[in-house]
């Protein structure tokens, strides 16, 4: 089952390696993982997921709060928050019907061209993991010449 974890820690060098670590010896994998500020000055947000039975998820967040910096920790499935990723793609595009329907797909999925050269688009997309790797399919017949994805981010609702 995914969950994704959220901790909140002082932002101190070595506190993203002490939280990793805690995965590493546990054999976990992490599927993603965020650092970022929040609205309080010199606190941290790792939101990170994984994919792993509850129990264990439990055992984390138990582990997690052993770390001296780490204030605040929740395990979440994703009905109990609202969540993003972003990503961009840089697609083949050199003739206009190409780039008509590229256009066409940004649309349906409410994405930007952000960037344009005489053989690309670079297309943006903000959303869920189903609807980014939905578009990246739709285009794939066109040629990705780069893919970029962020890690999650969330709120609780």
């Amino acid at each position: 089952m995914k969950f994704t974890i959220s901790a909140f820690a002082e932002n101190k060098p070595g506190v993203l390696y002490r939280v990793t670590d805690l995965f590493l010896r546990r054999k976990i994998n992490i599927e993603s993982l965020t650092a970022s500020e929040t609205e309080k000055v010199g606190i941290s947000k790792f939101t990170i997921v994984v994919d792993a039975d509850a129990n264990i998820v439990e055992k984390i967040v138990k582990q997690l709060y052993r770390i001296i910096e780490v204030i605040k920790v929740s395990e979440n499935l994703d009905r109990d928050i609202v969540f993003r990723e972003i990503a961009l793609i840089k697609v083949h595009a050199k003739d206009l019907n190409s780039r008509q329907e590229i256009d066409h797909l940004t649309q349906l999925f409410k994405a930007k061209i952000i960037h344009v050269t005489k053989e690309s688009l670079i297309v943006e997309i903000a959303g869920d993991e189903e609807e980014i790797i939905g578009l990246f399919n739709l285009l794939k017949p066109f040629g990705i010449k780069e893919f970029v994805r962020s890690g999650r981010i969330s709120v609780l609702k």
